[in-house]
């Protein structure tokens, strides 16, 4: 199919970036300069999901959040951190609107300075990612609404050669989609077209908010039940970034799932039952087989808190099916156990976590081993350098977060890394091969030590800022399989939200 080129594409990449200031600055011109100036004094933390780092408290019963938020239940199918409070700049705007007409948005920016590509020594690179979002809802009545998301992303100074999909996507449709409920506190929702999916902690789907353009689906998707106990049943398919044409899914509906969220069966707990199917029409085995693909993904995810300011997570998932000619089996799984002292100074919290995917034990043997990560958010997950994913992995962390001052949250973190098979490869973040196994298996199996610093401020309700540092050691697998030299990742950010 042709792909419909967009109009930006015929400006440099400066030119771009300068366009999306532009716009910016007219939605911030008057009467909005007063931005950020809140009558309503509140401590409320609107940074994203992934902005935080992972030894910060788990949330209780939080099954899935989506943009726009909706405000009636099921409330844990929902995203207050998304809704814009009632100060924003865009209220003035719409408080010349009609009431069932919202206007919204978010500028994002964030400098990076990384090194050792592909772990080569001064293989290096600096650039900044810019992202700006423009959201408009009409909802005309209790039981229907409209959402659509446009989304401008930008990587300015960038070699060439790092540019990838998740960083460049000019003007283009994020999401559009229409929905259905039964009244303001029904008990079922139906959402039709483009749109977000995320659960959990976004280890198996999410949107992965940290790259520049983020993932979303083309789905049908329906929530059924109470704030406290619902399921949602979906049926959909990946968009694929198009950075200078318009993005679509390749065709037909891939990924099909159930995803519950109990919150009322143990007290102070979220239960999270799922069952995941992704059907892929054509692959081929390890035999060099055409056939399809049916990966079936079954297991649960746990959170919850314990008297004396303890707090856990764990989930587990199985995996099974058919790779064309071959069988699946693999799994994965980890936990998290926190620790909080509220009293003491800085508001300590401890956390230790261990994670684990299989890898493929042996190749043309007709078995598949390798954990299939599916759709995750996978920032700060296996280190805030961002290199590999949930595959034939293993980890162990320890981490700390304080609170200096109010609205200030600093995370340390130190994870030590490892293959979980030494017959197969180290896989990158977005599940593909990072770095290639010797045919005769890995000698070792460490991946590497990482420590890492990261910290964010809520400035104003709706400006939040950020840094972080992290260092990763190569361990002796990356220093006989690859170039081996140690990567490093440095960023700042700021996210305003309007």
């Amino acid at each position: 199919m042709k792909k419909i080129r967009k109009w930006p594409d015929a400006l440099s990449t400066n030119e771009q970036f300068n366009v999306q200031l532009v716009v910016l600055l007219l939605v911030l011109a008057s009467p909005i300069g007063s931005f950020g100036q809140s009558s309503v004094a509140s401590t409320t933390d609107t940074t994203s999901a992934t902005e935080t780092t992972s030894t910060t408290e788990p949330a209780v019963a939080t099954a899935d959040s989506t943009q726009p938020p909706a405000p009636s239940v099921p409330a844990q199918a929902t995203a207050s951190n998304d809704a814009p409070p009632s100060a924003f700049p865009a209220t003035i705007v719409n408080d010349e609107f009609p009431r069932w007409l919202r206007f919204s948005g978010e500028y994002r920016i964030r400098p990076e300075e990384h090194t050792a590509y592909s772990f080569a020594r001064g293989a290096d690179d600096g650039f900044v990612l810019s992202r700006l979002r423009l959201n408009i809802e009409v909802k005309p009545t209790p039981w229907f609404s409209t959402f659509v998301q446009a989304q401008d992303a930008e990587a300015g100074g960038i070699q060439p050669k790092h540019v990838t999909s998740s960083m460049k996507d000019v003007f283009d449709l994020r999401q559009a989609y229409l929905e259905f409920r039964s009244g303001e506190k029904g008990w079922f929702r139906l959402r039709i077209g483009r749109q977000e999916l995320r659960y959990g902690q976004e280890r198996l789907i999410g949107v992965s908010d940290w790259t520049n353009v983020t993932r979303v689906f083309d789905a049908v998707r329906l929530v059924i039940g109470t704030d406290k106990a619902h399921v949602d049943v979906f049926s959909s398919a990946v968009v694929v970034d198009y950075p200078t044409s318009f993005d679509t899914h390749p065709g037909g509906l891939t990924f099909h799932g159930i995803y519950g969220s109990f919150s009322d069966l143990v007290p102070k707990a979220s239960i999270e039952p799922y069952l995941l199917w992704k059907a892929i029409p054509v692959v081929t085995s390890e035999e060099g087989k055409l056939g399809d693909e049916n990966l079936w993904t079954y297991g649960f995810r746990w959170t919850g808190k314990t008297p004396r300011n303890f707090d856990y997570t764990v989930e587990a998932a199985k995996q099974g099916g058919n790779y064309s000619s071959d069988q699946i089996e693999a799994w994965g799984g980890y936990g998290i156990a926190g620790y909080s002292i509220p009293r003491l100074p800085l508001k300590p919290r401890l956390s230790v976590q261990y994670d684990y995917a299989s890898g493929d034990n042996k190749k043309k043997d007709g078995i598949v081993g390798t954990f299939d990560q599916l759709y995750p958010s996978n920032h700060d997950v296996f280190g805030l350098v961002d290199l590999f994913g949930w595959r034939n992995i293993r980890q162990m962390r320890a981490g700390m977060s304080v609170k200096p001052i109010d609205r200030l949250n600093v995370n340390f973190d130190f994870r030590d890394l490892y293959l979980a098979n030494g017959n197969d490869s180290l896989y990158g973040s977005t599940g593909s091969v990072l770095v290639k196994t010797p045919a005769a298996g890995a000698l070792h199996d460490g991946i590497g030590q990482e420590p890492e610093l990261s910290t964010t401020y809520l400035l104003r309700r709706n400006i939040t800022i950020g840094a972080g540092y992290a260092y990763l050691f190569a361990g002796r697998f990356l220093t006989e399989n690859s170039p081996g030299s140690r990567a490093t990742i440095v960023y700042v950010f700021m996210t305003y939200k309007f």
